[in-house]
């Protein structure tokens, strides 16, 4: 389109009446916006929801972007100031890239400012841009305004954007469909290029799942026309021609992120990585529950009393037995009554007017994406009741598949419904006075509002609802210090056992970006693989503070017998970690008195200390100690407990670790030396061979080291190794054998001792 063209319209436009009703319509969708939010605005600088330590991870997202692409000049989907020194892979993130680069001006104020402008933006352009659409189906505007409220602030919107600033920038989902409309109905190019920028928002201001849902409702849509009596619509060059020249715009626009997500999903095991705990136990953990659609949200102050009194019945999961915790968030799905009702209507006049022809398309795609919904199984307070739904086949279509939380579906599912909704009102409207028609917009707008969010938020459940989002100036300082190194956080592993496994972990990458260009050991990332978290794990001292946490006490449990400290202080010097620092807030005073004593016996007294942080610098103990003594860890794939159990192991587990092939240990020696290896070992099999091998992880040569006959009774075992100066590597390895399927771990092991043999 011609610049000056382009430059008319614009005119146009904003002296048009159209202008000046979206106007209105977003000062009112921001007042009630302020409203809801108010306890975020007016902190808006150190304050954020209380979602956790996806919140967190988000002010990271957000703050890595700009920082890789204009400072550090790398690609933002990859970065190894996390899980260093390994690093993370992104692609599978919700990094929001265009909301990093867009909100850079806005984090010079402070992340949380930034991060909270794109949440209230969310609810304000949701509602704005679902008002265009359906004044665009309408022409009324009462009408349009209710559906902008059922879409913006419908309780999927809201549970989402506790934790997740992803799904609270949902308001670009409307833009397009309104785009696309416009593109099939008028033929024009500016809503052509209108579409594909709206659908690269989509993807990269909010989710790659949001736009997967757009694509399956473009392919509905499509369909829909073809079969209906309007396929003339589509059924020609000039529209042949504009959606060609949608998708050929939209990749254009997008490939600045699309070249290197593509190239990254191309690697070995990122697929398999973005499709993490995407099994039916999980689909269902993270699917609707078929009565939450008629049950008030959690979140509604007024309304919530039945679902705070069955939260297992309405929330949770009981699936094969087994009794499973459930993300609250995942499974709102409330649409309110008054909103059912405006539907019902609109389907009573529409049918009796044009046998459904107006609201038939919204109603199959809304029913086909809240069917989706409900995940694998249909699930009714709380129990699988076993019946199939399409996503028990959705789920198998490759990249598709990626969206493993059937509850997020909701968002088409929503959207349509507020249309159907807004065009009940449109008809409802036309049967009484305009005076009337305002008093009843009015009452729905109180209603649905009532319904949906609840007013006012009582001042006691303000402190649960929102975070600190201070950074103690320990880590600005350290961000500060010449030099590259890296700083272990503690707890630096999600702790299962807590209700928020992901909070400290989420706040250390927080810190991080405090810290600039200072890496930091673990992290948390939504899909992540084993080597990054062996990575941390293999530090004694990083699992330990793990175990502290969650109540099993300050252990490190190992096959392996040895100085924990020794090696804890060789993997810092490997990784270059010059600070340990500790959350405060992780532990309880007795726990947290445990871990100062280890630390401080370690390092010394912190360099840093306030009511939230410890920092100990690890210089004086890693120049004394580190890579001076024989140091033996495990490597790699170790199961901890008897039986396969998923418990740590502590007084009340016999230490046994379970290897699946392949796994052995490294040993560390300062000099070249003969050890003795000895161990208690134990097969399912009798007669089992396990073979030793040294320094040869890639293939299993003819000739091993060592060969132990291992039977169904713990024994005790013994060898002899030469090793080298340096680090070297022992392979424990068991032949898979016929009579025990090959998921069976043959070979366990416990009180493995490595001791130099005098010359």
């Amino acid at each position: 389109m011609p610049h000056h063209k382009a430059k008319a319209l614009a005119k146009e436009f904003l002296r048009s009446d159209n202008c000046k009703l979206y106007v209105k319509a977003f000062l009112i969708y921001t007042a009630i916006t302020l409203l809801l939010y108010w306890y975020i605005a007016i902190s808006m600088w150190n304050t954020v929801p209380n979602g956790g330590g996806d919140v967190y991870q988000s002010l990271w997202s957000l703050w890595w972007v700009p920082a890789s692409i204009f400072a550090m000049h790398v690609t933002p989907y990859f970065s190894h100031l996390v899980y260093f020194p390994i690093g993370a892979n992104l692609i599978t993130e919700t990094l929001m890239p265009l909301a990093g680069i867009l909100t850079y001006p806005l984090q010079l104020v402070s992340l949380p400012f930034a991060y909270n402008s794109i949440l209230l933006l969310g609810f304000i352009l949701s509602g704005l841009f679902t008002f265009m659409l359906i004044f665009y189906l309408t022409k009324n505007k009462y009408a349009s305004f209710i559906g902008g409220l059922v879409f913006a602030f419908s309780p999927m919107h809201i549970a989402q954007a506790v934790g997740h600033l992803n799904w609270a920038s949902i308001e670009f989902v409307p833009l397009f469909v309104l785009m696309l409309l416009m593109m099939i109905r008028e033929k024009k190019m500016r809503y052509m290029i209108g579409a594909s920028i709206a659908f690269v928002l989509v993807n990269f201001f909010g989710d790659l799942l949001q736009g997967i849902e757009v694509v399956l409702f473009i392919i509905l849509l499509i369909a829909i026309y073809l079969i209906s009596k309007e396929r003339k619509e589509i059924l020609n060059a000039e529209f042949a021609k504009l959606f060609a020249g949608f998708i050929i715009l939209a990749l254009i626009l997008g490939s600045p992120f699309l070249v290197p997500i593509i190239s990254g999903m191309l690697q070995p095991g990122t697929l398999s990585t973005a499709v993490q705990l995407s099994d039916i136990p999980h689909n269902l953990l993270w699917s609707n529950n078929l009565v939450s659609f008629f049950v008030p949200s959690y979140y509604n102050q007024q309304l919530n009393q039945f679902a705070s009194s069955h939260m297992q019945a309405l929330y949770g999961l009981a699936y094969q037995g087994v009794i499973y915790n459930t993300d609250v968030n995942e499974k709102i799905s409330y649409l309110g009554y008054s909103v059912i009702l405006l539907m019902l209507l609109a389907i009573y006049f529409d049918f009796k007017n044009s046998k459904l022809r107006k609201i038939l398309p919204w109603i199959i795609i809304g029913a086909i994406f809240a069917w989706l919904s409900l995940g694998p199984y249909v699930q009714t307070m709380g129990t699988v009741t076993g019946i199939p739904t399409i996503y028990a086949l959705y789920r198998h279509v490759p990249l598709f598949n990626l969206i493993r939380e059937p509850g997020r579906f909701d968002l088409m599912a929503t959207l349509c419904f507020a249309i159907i909704a807004a065009i009940g009102f449109d008809y409802l409207s036309k049967k009484t006075t305009a005076r009337n028609v305002f008093a009843l917009a009015i009452i729905f707008s109180i209603v649905i509002i009532f319904e949906y969010v609840g007013f006012p938020v009582s001042g006691a459940t303000i402190g649960s609802m929102r975070m600190n989002a201070s950074v103690p100036i320990a880590y600005s300082q350290i961000g500060q210090l010449k030099g590259n190194f890296s700083v272990l956080m503690l707890p630096a592993l999600m702790n299962t056992s807590s209700q928020s496994p992901e909070l400290y972990p989420g706040l250390e990458m927080y810190y991080q970006a405090a810290m600039k260009g200072k890496a930091i050991i673990g992290g948390y990332t939504s899909r992540f693989n084993i080597s990054q978290y062996n990575s941390v794990d293999s530090i004694p001292l990083a699992a330990s503070a793990g175990y502290l946490q969650a109540g099993e006490g300050f252990i490190y449990p190992s096959p392996i017998i040895s100085n924990s400290s020794n090696t804890t202080l060789l993997w810092l010097a490997m990784y270059n970690v010059k600070f340990v620092s500790l959350i405060r807030s992780a532990y309880n005073l007795t726990d947290q008195a445990v871990l100062y004593n280890y630390l401080y016996g370690v390092f010394g007294s912190p360099v840093y200390s306030d009511n939230t942080t410890f920092v100990f610098s690890t210089s004086n103990a890693v120049l004394g100690r580190a890579g001076k003594s024989l140091v033996a860890y495990t490597a790699g794939t170790w199961i901890p407990g008897y039986s396969f159990c998923s418990q740590y192991c502590n007084s009340t587990i016999a230490s046994t670790w379970w290897g699946s092939n392949v796994r052995g240990m490294g040993i560390y020696s300062p000099n070249a030396i003969r050890v003795n290896v000895s161990m208690e070992a134990i097969s399912y099999l009798n007669d089992t061979p396990l073979y030793v091998y040294m320094n040869n992880s890639a293939t299993y040569g003819t000739k091993a080291v060592g060969k132990i006959g291992l039977n169904s009774t713990f024994s005790k075992y013994a060898f002899t190794l030469n090793l080298t100066s340096g680090f070297n590597q022992v392979i424990f390895y068991t032949q898979n054998s016929t009579a025990v399927p090959s998921s069976y771990l043959l070979f366990g092991a416990k009180n493995i001792t490595v001791t130099q043999i005098p010359k």
